[in-house]
């Protein structure tokens, strides 16, 4: 029997398409949002294992009322869908603006709807965390803190990186904002997201950033300098997918921002990781970067995910693992890709 129904939106990316498996496999009957049918086509064949079982809803996720119907008989909702990218012109529409108004349609759309009872809400540690004083060494972050940043700040910065990290706070607050919900709210804030993609890409240059920040140590040769490392935390999309699930199982996460920090590292340490794990394997180790001179350690801030993990129920994914499998993934995506014309 069904745990009940949950809306994914954003199921076609790269958290998204984790999320909408994880509830799958916990036993709830899940409906993705999918800007397109041939989106859904894709998922379907990169994940073969659950086609049939998640029923789709082609949605516009800047409509005002692009998720009416699509959220009808939902009992939970989980909102992934927000744009992840440096990349942009417009900082108001193409960042601020969408992910703003993509947190308020989802719950205006969720207050006409009766049936559901709590929103989940993907936001981000740079929802926490105040750029401008990073690295912040001495200053331990939880899910007390909050970036200051405001959005007439954020329309006017030419800080393409500031702009994102104000978009998603002011996403989040604008959840938190509203005042008119029966529902509870819960908000998750991860990180740099790594591990195994599942969601479908034509071709390795369509990668998530995370994770094509990865392929870029994998895809060398042994004497590559290893790149500077520009976030020093990171977790793996399977914990944050698992997080959404425990949000609404759990009643200590009702109305709580979830803090999920795994581990802080540099890339050269990654690299370690990788170089030990496929230590047998010299095509593999000839494609790690490992050359010195780029990356090096630095002082930063502590941080503390207790909660995170409390609410995991289990220890975090360690790098080994997350980074070991995340590797194997994304070469066994190379291959797979050969195939498709």
């Amino acid at each position: 029997m069904s745990k009940g129904l949950v809306l994914v939106t954003g199921a076609t990316g790269f958290l998204g398409t984790e999320v909408a498996i994880a509830y799958a496999e916990a036993g709830y009957t899940v409906r993705g949002t999918a800007r397109s049918q041939q989106k859904v086509k894709d998922w379907e064949t990169f994940n073969p294992k659950y086609k049939g079982k998640i029923q789709w809803f082609i949605a516009d996720l800047n409509s005002p009322n692009g998720f009416d119907e699509a959220i009808k008989g939902v009992k939970y909702i989980a909102h992934t869908a927000s744009p992840f990218t440096y990349d942009f012109k417009d900082n108001e529409n193409d960042m601020l603006k969408p992910a703003i108004e993509g947190t308020k349609i989802i719950m205006e759309a969720a207050k006409k709807e009766p049936s559901v009872e709590h929103v989940v809400i993907t936001s981000s540690f740079a929802a926490i965390f105040d750029l401008p004083k990073l690295p912040n060494p001495g200053h331990t972050y939880t899910r007390k803190d909050w970036n200051p940043a405001t959005y007439e700040e954020a329309a006017k910065s030419d800080n393409n990186a500031y702009v994102y990290c104000a978009s998603k706070v002011l996403a989040e607050r604008a959840a938190w904002d509203d005042k008119e919900h029966r529902f509870y709210i819960t908000t998750i804030c991860p990180p740099l997201i790594i591990g195994p993609p599942r969601q479908p890409v034509k071709n390795m240059a369509g990668l998530n950033t995370s994770n094509a920040d990865i392929y870029n140590l994998i895809n060398g040769n042994s004497s590559d300098p290893v790149p500077a490392t520009s976030t020093p935390v990171a977790v793996d999309v399977r914990d944050v997918a698992l997080l959404h699930v425990r949000a609404v199982e759990d009643p200590s996460a009702q109305n709580q921002r979830i803090l999920c920090i795994a581990f802080h590292i540099f890339n050269f340490q990654i690299v370690e990781i990788l170089r030990n794990a496929f230590s047998s394997s010299p095509s593999k180790l000839a494609r790690v970067k490992s050359g010195s001179g780029l990356d090096k350690p630095f002082e930063h801030y502590a941080t503390d995910s207790r909660d995170g993990e409390e609410l995991l129920g289990k220890p975090w994914i360690t790098p080994e693992v997350c980074y070991k499998e995340t590797a194997e993934r994304l070469w066994e995506l190379e291959e797979m890709l050969k195939a498709f014309p």
